[in-house]
C-alpha cells in the first residue's frame, strides 16, 4: 500500500524559528505531546530514525544492522517542526537519522541541532544526478554537509481534467465559479511561497518578500480559502476528496496520481504560469548521534541505485541516483519526476531558499511569515 505521508500544517505558535528564539520556542515536553509525537525512543544501540513514515524504509538496510547487531526504531512526525521539537526537548544522543527540506538544513546546523556528514564515508554521493549537486551550498555549514538530498517533489496545481480545462494560473483557484470545489494546501511554507508569486507577479524569489508584498500573499491565500470547500489538514484528505468527486482542482502532491486509483477519478497535473513550489527532502545526522559510524553506511545504503529504484516505486517520488532513474520499472513515477529529463521537471519549477532568520534591510523574516500565516489561519 502506497504511504499517505500525514504532512498536516505545523501549530505555529511556539515555533519562532529565529537563530535567537527558535531552540526555546520548540522547547518543552508540552510542545512535544501536542505535536502526537510517540514518546519512544531507540534502546541502547539501536538506530533511531525520525522523519517521515515510508522514509524510514529508504535507510533501513536489514544486513548492515543485523552485522552492527542492533535494530531499526523509527519515529514518525506530522510535520518537520516535530524534528526540531523533539531534538529541542531532550533528544540529541537520542536520535540518529532525520530528514529535514532543504529549507531547514541550514539553520538547524546552526542551532546545533545536527552533526556534519562525513563525506569519505558516503561514495555513493558519486552517483547524484548533477542537477541536486546544484543544491550544495544551501546544505552546507562553514564548508561542512549536513544535508544529502535522496528524495523530490513539488506542491502542483492538479486538476479532475474531466471536469475541468487545464488551467494556466494558480489563479483558476480563486474563479467564483470554481466555489467550493478548490482547497489549498495543510503547509505554510507552501502556502507563502505559491501564494507569494500569484500576489506578487514578477518575484524572481519568494523568501526575498517586502511586509507589502507578504500581505499582498496572505490576502490572496484567504480569497483561496473563502473560496474552497474546507481547509484541508492532511495531504490524504485532499486526495480522498478529489476521489469523492467533492473538488476539481487543488493544491496537490504528485503521488495523489495514484492514490485516487480505484476511485474512477483520473487527476492530471498543470503548469501554471507563476510556477511550482518544488523541493528536495535531504537525510541528516542528527547531533551526537550514537550510532555514527553506521549511519554513513546506511545513508550510502539509501543512495545506492537498488535502493533508489525501490523507494521511488514504493513511494511514487523523485529520486537523486542517476542509475537508478533508468531502472525505474513504473512508467508513470517515470514520466511525473522526469527521470530522462531531470531539467525538463523543473523547468516550470523554482526552488527557493529559507526566509531571513533575522533582520536584513526592508524584507520580511521566518518570524514575520509564522505570524502572517496565523492571520491567514483565524481569517
Amino acid at each position: 500500500m502506497t504511504q499517505r505521508f500525514p504532512r498536516t500544517g505545523p501549530q505555529t505558535s511556539g515555533l519562532r524559528l529565529t537563530r535567537r528564539g527558535f531552540l526555546a520556542g520548540a522547547g518543552g515536553m508540552v510542545a512535544l505531546s501536542g505535536f502526537g509525537l510517540r514518546p519512544a525512543v531507540a534502546g541502547a544501540g539501536e538506530v533511531a530514525f525520525l522523519g517521515w513514515e515510508g522514509y524510514d524504509l529508504a535507510f533501513k538496510a536489514d544486513d548492515l544492522l543485523k552485522a552492527a547487531g542492533t535494530s531499526y526504531q523509527p519515529t514518525y512526525i506530522a510535520a518537520i517542526e516535530d524534528i526540531i521539537t523533539k531534538l529541542s526537548s531532550g533528544g540529541i544522543g537520542s536520535v540518529d537519522l532525520t530528514t529535514f527540506i532543504h529549507q531547514y538544513v541550514g539553520f538547524t546546523a546552526i542551532n546545533g541541532l545536527l552533526d556534519p556528514i562525513d563525506e569519505s564515508l558516503v561514495p555513493n554521493l558519486a552517483g547524484m544526478h548533477p542537477k541536486f549537486k546544484e543544491l550544495d551550498a544551501l546544505l552546507r555549514v562553514d564548508g561542512a554537509l549536513y544535508g544529502i538530498p535522496f528524495t523530490y517533489s513539488s506542491i502542483p496545481l492538479m486538476y479532475n481534467p474531466d471536469k475541468v480545462a487545464e488551467p494556466t494560473s494558480w489563479k483558476a483557484l480563486l474563479d467564483p465559479a470554481m466555489k467550493g470545489r478548490v482547497v489549498g494546501f495543510p503547509d505554510v511554507m507552501s502556502m507563502i511561497v505559491t501564494w507569494s508569486r500569484v500576489a506578487n507577479e514578477g518575484i524572481a524569489d519568494p523568501t526575498k518578500m517586502t511586509r507589502e508584498q507578504l500581505d499582498k500573499t496572505v490576502e490572496a491565500m484567504i480569497a483561496l480559502k473563502a473560496n474552497s470547500r474546507s481547509v484541508p489538514s492532511s495531504l490524504g484528505e485532499i486526495s480522498d476528496m478529489f476521489g469523492r468527486g467533492e473538488i476539481d482542482m487543488a493544491m496537490g502532491w504528485e503521488p495523489m496520481i495514484k492514490w485516487v486509483d480505484g476511485t474512477g477519478v483520473k487527476l492530471k497535473i498543470a503548469a501554471p504560469v507563476e510556477g511550482t513550489f518544488a523541493y528536495f527532502d535531504t537525510v541528516n545526522i542528527a547531533k551526537d548521534a550514537p550510532n555514527r559510524e553506521l549511519d554513513h553506511a546506511l545513508i550510502n545504503w539509501g543512495l545506492s541505485a537498488a535502493t533508489q529504484k525501490g523507494f521511488a516505486e514504493a513511494n511514487i517520488l523523485g529520486i537523486v541516483n542517476t542509475e537508478a532513474m533508468g531502472l525505474v520499472s513504473d512508467p508513470m513515477t517515470s514520466e511525473i519526476y522526469g527521470f530522462k529529463d531531470v531539467e525538463g521537471y523543473f523547468a516550470n519549477k523554482f526552488l527557493p531558499g529559507m526566509f531571513p532568520l533575522e533582520a536584513e534591510g526592508d524584507l520580511v523574516t521566518w518570524d514575520e511569515v509564522l505570524a502572517a500565516f496565523e492571520t491567514y489561519q483565524r481569517a
